[in-house]
């Protein structure tokens, strides 16, 4: 996984402690984020307006809230937009600098390389759609066609939220841009395998080892096609992509049959 940042956050430094738990340790979370918005325009709800952010400038100065964002946060999902635009090759530091309304020397304080940013980044968009699907099916919930058909449903409402991480997303899953991220890419894909192989028929026994090791491999082909049709569908059809043209209605239910057959091997 990404590695952990042992800097501390300037927030923390300054007094105004970030909110805590594993999303500031990290660098994101799992919950709807914008990550489509320049994070320079966003102002938290639960954050008293700095002298920036106000019309009025008050009559003592604000106090920091305790629940503001941290700056590592928000590199992450400006990185997030610009790689999924530009790539890991093509993107820069003082592209996301710029993009998160901060100097190169602030995201070399939260990350050591580009590529260190690039596995934060695409961690971030990994955690936020694994959520989602478990979300819509916790593990505690029996593996069937109804339940199968909710979790696609949601990785669908995802990808349609958060176009940018979704290309992320899709662009990596061929193949990462970085040994940090091929590993990351091969363990998303191993959870959401083990994950789907729920779904399929328990009255299938091979009748030998053989049969077995084919049947497992052609479930986890099955399964990783899947995994990429989901993926792939909304960065097709944004911006005049192949799919543009269908409408959404009929692509959802689409993308949810096609889903359901890999998984009865139809």
């Amino acid at each position: 996984m990404p590695r952990r940042n042992s800097k501390p956050d300037d927030d923390a430094a300054s007094g105004d402690a970030p909110e805590g738990g594993d999303a500031e340790q990290w660098g994101w979370d799992s919950s709807p984020a914008a990550d489509d918005i320049p994070a320079m325009l966003v102002i938290p709800a639960d954050r008293e307006p700095e002298v920036e952010d106000a019309t009025v400038e008050p009559a003592a100065p604000v106090k920091g809230s305790a629940h503001r964002p941290s700056r590592r946060h928000l590199i992450v999902k400006a990185a997030v937009r610009v790689f999924s635009k530009k790539g890991f090759a093509e993107a820069s530091i003082q592209e996301i600098a710029e993009e998160a309304g901060m100097v190169p020397t602030a995201v070399y304080y939260h990350f050591s390389s580009k590529e260190d940013l690039f596995e934060s980044a695409l961690g971030y968009a990994m955690d936020a759609s694994s959520a989602a699907a478990q979300t819509a099916r916790p593990d505690d919930v029996t593996g069937d066609a109804q339940s199968f058909k909710d979790v696609v449903e949601a990785v669908w409402d995802w990808t349609a939220a958060h176009p940018n991480a979704a290309r992320m997303l899709f662009l990596q899953m061929a193949g990462g841009a970085t040994p940090g991220t091929r590993l990351l890419t091969k363990e998303y894909e191993d959870r959401h395998i083990r994950r789907a192989f729920d779904y399929f028929p328990v009255d299938e026994t091979p009748a030998n080892k053989r049969s077995a090791a084919a049947q497992q491999a052609a479930r986890t082909l099955r399964v990783r096609t899947m995994i990429a049709t989901t993926i792939a569908i909304q960065p097709l059809r944004i911006e005049g992509g192949p799919l543009a043209t269908i409408s959404v209605p009929r692509l959802r239910s689409a993308t949810t049959d096609v889903c359901s057959k890999m998984i009865e091997g139809r």
